[in-house]
């Protein structure tokens, strides 16, 4: 298709979806251009096709920003039913993104959590003051295997460390949710075969990707602004002085690259005192020219996008973090560098 066919807002009947002023994904489409259009089309009939097939299948992980939900889903669907098969009497969770798979499973297979000592001895958190729980207070450990848990085995060598530290007769088995398909043969049990690149939300934001980095503002470290409130400047100012942040976006372990926000430079020092107050790390603040106000409104998505791959291009940064999908779509384009897009859970190459 050569041009936007919609003379409005509204379901676009060629990309089966609703092309709206909010986000303003009707006015991308109208300005472009037909290999852009084309390649939106292709996305787009990926995405429906995931949504009738329900959870997403293996082969997606590849290319994904895995969400923590994700993570709880493919616990659910190809962990827990091999592990159900299995007589286990207890999980340990390799500290500490492992811990969050083994806590999920422990639960719905109501065994229970086994710690390991300072001197390597294996034994179960069975009892309200040692943290297990009052479900597991009166619990007699059963004959089976106590099985580690990581999130991920990528090159073995966090599991294979933990596994060296243990000293036990017991029986162990490994388990890795995601596992890199040639170390599948080191461990005992995996749920997914994922190919490398893939990023996980729960870690993300406290590991050295950040040093990497440009992140954006809204709908990354806070909700996007309501749009009533935007067109009240009081209200506006009241909101993003105060607006509640997303916790777990914020980089608490490494200094972010930088941030590149649409939002107003004039917002500037309102801004800085957000991020001051809520602990956010960063080297640079790149904000939109105040008086270019009226050409983002007129196009949002292009303009921001244009602005944010402008300050891309010239940085040393691999990935950007944008919050909106269509942004993420054109800055990858504009840039040809990655873009992560948490709330659509892509990384676009």
């Amino acid at each position: 298709m050569d041009k936007c066919q919609c003379d409005s807002p509204g379901f676009c009947d060629y990309f089966q979806k609703e092309m709206g002023i909010k986000p303003p994904n009707w006015q991308w489409c109208q300005d472009a251009t037909k290999e852009e259009r084309e390649k939106h089309w292709g996305d787009t009939q990926k995405k429906l096709a995931r949504a009738k097939r329900g959870p997403w299948n293996p082969e997606d992980v590849n290319d994904r920003f895995i969400t923590t939900a994700s993570m709880i889903e493919d616990c659910k669907k190809y962990l827990l039913p091999k592990l159900a098969r299995m007589k286990i009497k207890g999980v340990i969770g390799v500290p500490r993104s492992g811990i969050l798979p083994a806590s999920i499973c422990a639960l719905w297979l109501n065994v229970p959590i086994y710690t390991v000592g300072e001197n390597g001895q294996v034994y179960p958190l069975s009892n309200s003051s040692e943290f297990g729980g009052v479900r597991m207070k009166n619990f007699k450990e059963k004959n089976g295997s106590i099985v580690i848990i990581d999130d991920t085995v990528s090159s073995g060598r966090s599991m294979n460390s933990f596994v060296s530290s243990i000293n036990t007769t017991e029986n162990i088995l490994t388990c890795a949710l995601y596992a890199r398909p040639k170390k599948i043969k080191d461990i005992d049990i995996h749920g997914i075969a994922a190919h490398h690149p893939y990023l996980l939300e729960w870690c993300f934001f406290n590991t050295s990707y950040m040093n990497i980095s440009l992140l954006d503002f809204d709908g990354i470290f806070s909700p996007n602004v309501p749009v009533d409130i935007c067109e009240d400047e009081d209200k506006y100012i009241e909101y993003i002085s105060n607006v509640e942040p997303f916790y777990h976006r914020l980089p608490r372990m490494f200094k972010c690259k930088g941030i590149v926000t649409a939002r107003l430079n004039k917002y500037r020092d309102i801004t800085e005192k957000w991020l001051d107050k809520n602990g956010v790390r960063y080297d640079e603040l790149h904000m939109y020219p105040t008086e270019k106000e009226a050409i983002r409104d007129a196009n949002h998505v292009a303009e921001s996008a244009k602005f944010k791959s402008e300050i891309y291009s010239k940085n040393l940064a691999k990935i950007f973090v944008e919050s909106d999908q269509s942004e993420a779509i054109l800055i990858n384009r504009k840039t040809k560098k990655a873009v992560v897009c948490p709330d659509a859970e892509r990384l676009y190459k």
